[in-house]
């Protein structure tokens, strides 16, 4: 038995169906639309990119100046004199007096002028003042330590750390005393070599000491011995 072909009977089927000869085309077709499109794309790429063009100024031609010399000015008209004729009359000058008593001025003379100088008192010169008088300092007296609880305690306790490391010496101090023999001051007149017994002799010495003055003399010179015992 022959097998029968199947056809469409609807004529809007056959018209959806592809042709085979139709195929080709639409590849054509949808080549030339791409080159199309990227054609376009790189054209206007292209004008996006070019340069703005500038206007060229329009020439213009220079007109050249021509500067004149001013007319010479013309001199001012001399002004007329005034006529002599034409001067107004002045009216006559009367003179008058007037009966006035005599008045008699007192002329200054040389007599006149000099007596009132000589008499004029003499300036008052004001007393000089009298300078303070310098005060001499007297040389300053050598002071020693008393080694008792009096007026010049010995420097007592020995400092502990000079102790540990055996340092001892004579440190001299220079004292400035006030009235009463209070210590104002001791600076280190001559150093015993070590700055901890020169520091302790200080402070010692202000705080314990009291030297009266002697002749008037408030410098004192005070040596401190520091002797380590033995054993």
């Amino acid at each position: 038995m022959a097998a029968v072909a199947y056809q469409l009977k609807s004529e809007l089927a056959r018209v959806c169906l592809p042709a085979p000869e139709r195929t080709a085309y639409r590849r054509l077709a949808w080549a030339n639309s791409l080159c199309l499109f990227f054609l376009l794309i790189g054209v206007t790429g292209v004008q996006s990119r070019l340069p703005a063009q500038k206007a060229v100024p329009r020439l213009e031609r220079p007109v050249p100046v021509i500067a004149e010399p001013l007319p010479p000015a013309a001199p001012a008209a001399a002004e007329p004199k005034p006529n002599e004729e034409d001067k107004p009359e002045r009216p006559p000058v009367v003179a008058v007096t007037i009966n006035t008593p005599a008045i008699n001025f007192a002329v200054p003379t040389a007599g006149s002028l000099l007596v009132p100088l000589s008499v004029a008192p003499t300036p008052v010169e004001a007393p000089l003042k009298q300078a303070a008088p310098v005060r001499h300092e007297a040389p300053p007296a050598t002071v020693q330590s008393t080694g008792k609880e009096g007026d010049r305690p010995a420097p007592y306790p020995y400092p502990h750390l000079a102790e540990q490391l055996g340092y001892q010496g004579t440190v001299i101090l220079l004292l400035r005393v006030d009235d009463a023999g209070l210590v104002v001051s001791a600076e280190i007149h001559q150093s015993s070599g070590s700055m901890i017994l020169d520091a302790h002799a200080q402070e010692w010495v202000k705080r314990h000491w009291i030297v009266p003055p002697v002749n008037g003399g408030h410098l004192f010179l005070a040596p401190i011995q520091y002797r380590l015992r033995a054993g």
